[in-house]
């Protein structure tokens, strides 16, 4: 949803490095609020995939169209919103390592990688809270790689300083509140809900495009 609104307030060359902070700052604050549900087993391989994802992730994003990236973002968006996601024969020691190199070397290029995670993460737990916290450790463990990646490109984040503190602000009293609720949503309403607004989000943006 985030990457479907920023493209109305920031060029294409700033839209993914921006999410990519605004996402970390999310998804740490989460984490922070429900360390008691963390699995640390998960932290090395994690890490040594979101590393070598965000080197190959950073090669993908410096040959991007900017000029359709709008476009991208939005058949993006409905794929990850309507195509079931494909189960994929790892091995299980190595499940994890791939779920880190996805997350990065994709989202590197395309902001946002979808569910995918949460599904590898639900055939160990489908406790809602180790899958909403173990779900923030994999995301904060790719986007500091990211954000370190853009930052080696050469991207200026304090030009984005103020648009970085509103998000980010939002990012934490979002977490806040979320963490607060998560309890009393059903998630078939919340679900279907979120589907509808991303996909009217995904046309706009392709229709900003072609039209």
């Amino acid at each position: 949803m985030l990457l479907s609104v920023l493209p109305n307030f920031l060029p294409a060359t700033a839209i993914i490095p921006v999410h990519a902070v605004t996402q970390w700052v999310s998804n740490a604050s989460r984490l922070s609020m429900g360390l008691r549900y963390l699995d640390k087993t998960l932290i090395r391989p994690l890490a040594i995939g979101a590393i070598a994802g965000a080197l190959l992730g950073a090669a993908l994003y410096s040959k991007l169209p900017t000029d359709y990236l709008p476009l991208i973002l939005g058949l993006w968006v409905l794929w990850l919103t309507w195509i079931p996601q494909p189960r994929l024969p790892i091995p299980q020691k190595f499940t994890f390592v791939f779920l880190g190199f996805y997350q990065s070397a994709i989202s590197m290029a395309l902001g946002a990688t979808g569910p995918l995670g949460t599904a590898l993460l639900m055939r160990h737990s489908k406790d809602r809270e180790y899958l909403v916290i173990n779900t923030a450790l994999y995301m904060t463990l790719s986007h500091t790689c990211r954000v370190a990646a853009f930052t080696l490109l050469g991207f200026s984040f304090i030009d984005w300083w103020l648009e970085l503190g509103i998000l980010c602000s939002g990012a934490i009293l979002g977490s806040w509140f979320g963490t607060k609720i998560r309890p009393y949503i059903r998630q078939d309403h919340a679900l279907k809900i979120l589907k509808g607004i991303l996909t009217l989000l995904a046309l706009r943006l392709i229709a900003s495009v072609v039209l």
